[in-house]
Parts: C-alpha cells; structure tokens; sequence
C-alpha cells in the first residue's frame, strides 16, 4: 500500500494550511479498509478535509486569490466523487485488496497539494502574506 510523505515541494507557506495537509497525509495513510471501524475513520477523514477547505477558501478570500472560485469547484468536485465512493462502499464493501478509495484520496490530495495549492501559494508569497 502507498504511504505519502510530507516534503517541502507541499508547503504552501502557510502554517496553519501546511499543519492541515500533514494532518490528512497522516490520516489517508493511518487508514485501513480492513479495520473494524473503517467507517469512522473514514468519516473522520471526510470531516477533517471540510474543515481544511473552509480554512483553506477564507484564506483564499483574505488575500483575493483571483482563482478562488475555480478552487472552490475542486473542492465540490471532491466531496462529490467521495460521496459517491462512500455509498458505493455502503452498497458493497471494498474487498481488503482493493485499494481505489485510498488510491483516489492519494492522487487527489497529491495533485491538488503540488498543483492546485501551489498556485495561491505563489499568490499568497507574491502578496507578502
């Protein structure tokens, strides 16, 4: 199974934001299908990610990140697709060697980090935030 680590290429430069995406790379990596109370470990993964986003978009909104409104539809984009996985995981438990959920929360939260936040950062940087 993938383990993610935390590198300095994720930081945003900002340290309440940087805390929250250390905070989900430990808990996607902490979580295991196969335990007996997956679901609520998922659930708190699922929470801790809202409130990341909430953190993440006001921040956005205090520096006038530009890109905000894009950023947020990821954020939609995301929840939805993690919805969508969660019922299907309700309907039909994942076998213990399938490992779409966690490989999904891992490319997302990935791309998302490298790409997607390294943007504001670079406009939060940029505007001495």
């Amino acid at each position: 199974m993938t383990v993610i680590q935390w590198t300095e290429a994720m930081s945003v430069d900002v340290p309440l934001l940087d805390k929250d995406h250390k905070k989900l790379i430990q808990m996607i990596n902490d979580l295991d299908q196969t335990a007996p109370d997956f679901m609520e470990l998922f659930n708190a993964v699922l929470d801790y990610t809202t409130g990341h986003f909430d953190r993440e978009e006001a921040h956005l909104e205090a520096i006038g990140y530009p890109g905000l409104d894009g950023h947020r539809t990821q954020h939609d984009s995301f929840a939805d697709e993690v919805a969508a996985m969660l019922r299907q995981y309700r309907e039909q438990a994942f076998d213990a060697a399938d490992s779409r959920l966690k490989d999904f929360l891992w490319s997302w939260l990935k791309g998302h980090i490298l790409i997607e936040d390294q943007r504001y950062a670079a406009w939060t940087r940029a505007k001495g935030c």
